[in-house]
């Protein structure tokens, strides 16, 4: 019996999101040092070769607690499943988009003097997660929800039309501010999050009880 307790204990350890976690935290507690954030923020003026972490210290900057909170939010609920559901997958799609996002912003937006925000990452967890779901659906051949997923995930593409037409954020207000959601930010990461996401997609039945099991 008292194996048996240890050996459930150590389960539940290994399916919490450790690294969701503690990314998360390092956003929060970095946006209570304004001094900090600045030396991580992604600055234009800045030459890239002389301060060359901020390339990748910029996604845990935030420019607003609003900012803040709807992006660590998100990244906490969509990591935690992602982590969970595909832990190499999910390791890849942060490592992955971290570094193209704004490296991509670097040769794309040179009008862009500042960048930060997990939100570029959250379009590529967003992404992941989808994808994850539809091959599960694809696995058990339940057409409906492949659909249904496959709407969800077009609904990320909406939103970055959506940001591209109006230069409107979908969920931070801006309008009393100097912030400008960046579309290609969240376009690089959704499309990181699909790539990775859908290799290993095999037609194997998966019994029905199991299909929402993560």
């Amino acid at each position: 019996m008292h194996i048996e307790r240890i050996q459930i204990v150590g389960t539940a350890v290994r399916r919490i999101p450790w690294v969701s976690l503690l990314l998360s935290m390092t956003a929060a507690i970095i946006h209570l040092f304004y001094s900090l954030r600045i030396q991580l923020l992604y600055d234009r003026t800045v030459p890239v070769h002389h301060e060359l972490w901020r390339l990748i210290t910029c996604h845990w900057v935030h420019l607003s607690t609003d900012h803040l909170f709807w992006s660590a939010t998100t990244f906490l609920f969509l990591g935690s499943l992602c982590e969970i559901m595909d832990p190499k997958k999910y390791y890849a799609a942060v490592g992955i988009s971290a570094i193209s996002i704004p490296i991509v912003i670097r040769w794309g937006m040179p009008d862009l003097m500042v960048y930060g925000g997990l939100s570029g990452l959250d379009c590529a967890l967003y992404s992941l997660m989808i994808v994850l779901f539809i091959k599960r659906e694809i696995r058990s051949r339940s057409w409906i929800w492949v659909a249904f997923f496959a709407l969800l995930l077009g609904g990320l593409a909406a939103k970055i039309i959506y940001e591209s037409a109006t230069g409107l954020t979908f969920f931070v207000g801006n309008t009393q501010t100097n912030m400008v959601p960046v579309p290609l930010a969240h376009l690089v990461g959704g499309c990181v999050g699909i790539f990775v996401g859908i290799p290993g997609v095999t037609p194997v039945r998966v019994p029905v009880g199991s299909r929402y099991q993560i």
